[in-house]
């Protein structure tokens, strides 16, 4: 969902730098693509670190929340392509879910902005998992629950470390590098694509679909 579908990630960005200037320091690109699939708890936990302070987590989610739920109320919009992909998987009478790192008030935020909800079967949240990507336990979670074979899914991601979860869960990969991630390595992911409008995701899909 992050960096993908929605640019929430500029959201992050904007909270995340005003956190680190409380604190006296610069946040940079390099530092975002570590937090990138986490979860909000192991992104704080790192902060910590990275800060060498003793904060207490849940102070420090409470700062973020505040600010990040204003940015997405306000300014987070839709990414390029994002209707275009979802009527040709419908079109294709192909079945969508979502497994997002974010927690679910916050999907719940965009969905009721942009009237979503009824595009996907389910959506698997941060708070359903114990551990963030490159952990592949949120897409063994969404292959589960659609009660199919790995390799017959494909999920898309922006991040190297979301390509390095859908690996490990057996899954395809198709990944679309955002601003942040553009300098990663992508070679593992089975293709890397400029954005959702770009032509060689739906050749793809149609590829791998039409294996019986």
């Amino acid at each position: 969902m992050d960096g993908l579908m929605f640019d929430t990630e500029s959201a992050y960005s904007i909270v995340q730098t005003k956190m680190f200037a409380r604190r006296g320091m610069v946040f940079t690109n390099d530092i975002k693509r570590t937090l990138m699939g986490k979860r909000a708890r192991e992104v704080m936990e790192s902060l910590n670190e990275l800060w060498g302070r003793n904060e207490h987590v849940e102070e420090l989610l409470e700062e973020q929340d505040k600010e990040l739920i204003c940015v997405y109320k306000e300014s987070v919009e839709k990414l390029k392509g994002l209707d275009t992909i979802l009527v040709f998987l419908e079109k294709e009478k192909i079945r969508k879910c979502i497994g997002t790192s974010s927690r679910k008030f916050l999907v719940d935020i965009l969905f009721e902005k942009f009237d979503m909800g009824r595009e996907f079967e389910f959506v698997v949240t941060g708070d359903e998992v114990k551990k963030g990507k490159p952990d592949p336990e949120i897409y063994i979670a969404c292959v589960s629950r659609l009660g199919v074979f790995p390799d017959e899914c494909i999920v898309f991601e922006d991040s190297l470390n979301g390509i390095k979860a859908a690996r490990g869960a057996g899954c395809k990969t198709c990944a679309i590098p955002s601003e942040y991630t553009k300098e990663e390595d992508f070679s593992i992911a089975d293709i890397v694509c400029n954005s959702l409008e770009d032509p060689a995701i739906r050749n793809f899909i149609t590829s791998v679909t039409s294996v019986k």
